[in-house]
């Protein structure tokens, strides 16, 4: 078992105090400028005076998307309780800097569920902030499912909205992903007791966690279930206006770990990513190639393929095997058809009862002619 033991001074060199770049064409984001301890006297109006506030740099179009984001989950909110983040500094300091962990250490192009994505964090955040990434939403909650997908439907992200429990859809197959993006769901116990069972259909877990995360690690070692894993810290950073310190941690299978943080990932993409509320009972976009893959190796061509009522076509083996079996009662048969007697000559079975029936008659003649 390979597993992180670092202490809070992880990396402090390597951050310098700053947080590292979002992959991908997004601007530069730095650790917030305001200390926890002492908040601005005046609440910000604006989104952009917010992520001003706290040192973050986004695009104009992605900030008009998170502040129209901001609006339906608290038209939502009123509905339901999605959220207690409702202002704009909740927002930013919990919400956007905590999805901005995660686009920090996704690479380009990954596949990724956002498991119990809850009001959408950090999956909706997550797509407007790296539009190169699949991403997938997972609720078991079904009027939660429903309200993130009609947020995702006015945003215009064409999102996934799986509704159940991930490891339903894991093992109903048809899905795969390269990372599991998990936040303030369950234990780090728990989540490897769910997804042990799953782990071929997936790369890694992603799990954002808190100061307590180093007695998860350690009930998740008494129990077993990290053995053959390496668990390592990705990133960290201080919350702001709390002070905590949050880590991003990665669960990798061992013979899959790239020294000394990374993890290797599946080549995948899905040609075409479903969009909208999906329940458990559909099966995953890749279940009709899998399928394709196990019967013949390659995927079969419509014309092939045979119709409702149609048999199936014969493989040459199949094929092999009924000439032999015909070429052996042709052999038997002179004829050529099964079941049938020669035309012409007798059967020996007729020749055999014609000597007995002359032999009888040979006998019966020479008891006549003795005295």
């Amino acid at each position: 078992m390979i597993e992180d033991n670092t202490t809070s001074n992880f990396e402090k060199d390597d951050f310098n105090g700053t947080q590292p770049p979002v992959t991908g064409d997004q601007p530069n984001v730095v650790q917030p400028a305001q200390s926890a301890a002492e908040p601005p006297a005046t609440t910000p109006q604006t989104l952009e005076e917010t992520l001003a506030e706290y040192g973050i740099s986004l695009f104009p179009e992605q900030i008009r998307q998170l502040d129209r984001y901001f609006h339906l989950r608290n038209e939502w909110n009123a509905q339901m309780n999605l959220t207690r983040h409702t202002d704009y500094r909740k927002f930013v300091g919990r919400d956007i800097i905590d999805t901005l962990s995660f686009a920090r250490v996704l690479q380009p192009d990954e596949v990724v569920l956002d498991v119990g994505t809850g009001s959408g964090v950090p999956g909706i955040v997550l797509a407007i902030l790296r539009p190169d990434l699949q991403i997938a939403l997972c609720e078991s909650v079904g009027k939660r499912a429903r309200a993130v997908a009609d947020m995702c439907e006015k945003l215009e992200l064409p999102l996934p909205i799986l509704v159940g429990k991930a490891e339903n859809f894991l093992a109903a197959g048809g899905w795969e992903f390269h990372s599991l993006i998990v936040r303030a769901v369950a234990t780090l116990l728990e989540l490897m007791r769910w997804f042990k069972p799953y782990w071929s259909c997936f790369d890694r877990m992603l799990l954002l966690k808190g100061p307590t995360w180093v007695e998860e690690r350690g009930q998740a070692r008494h129990y077993g279930v990290m053995h053959g894993y390496a668990l390592r810290v990705v990133d960290r950073y201080t919350v702001p206006d709390t002070g905590a310190e949050s880590v991003l941690l990665q669960v990798c299978p061992e013979d899959r770990l790239v020294p000394p943080r990374g993890c290797r990932l599946r080549k995948l993409r899905y040609e075409v990513f479903p969009t909208g509320l999906i329940t458990p009972d559909q099966p995953g976009p890749l279940a009709r190639f899998h399928s394709s893959q196990k019967q013949s190796g390659k995927k079969e061509s419509p014309a092939q393929t045979p119709q409702r009522g149609e048999a199936k076509p014969a493989n040459r083996r199949q094929e092999k095997s009924s000439q032999s079996r015909k070429s052996r009662k042709d052999s038997r048969n002179p004829t050529g058809q099964a079941g049938q007697a020669p035309a012409t000559g007798p059967s020996r079975k007729t020749k055999m009862k014609s000597l007995k029936r002359k032999g009888d008659q040979r006998e019966k003649s020479s008891d006549e002619k003795s005295p």
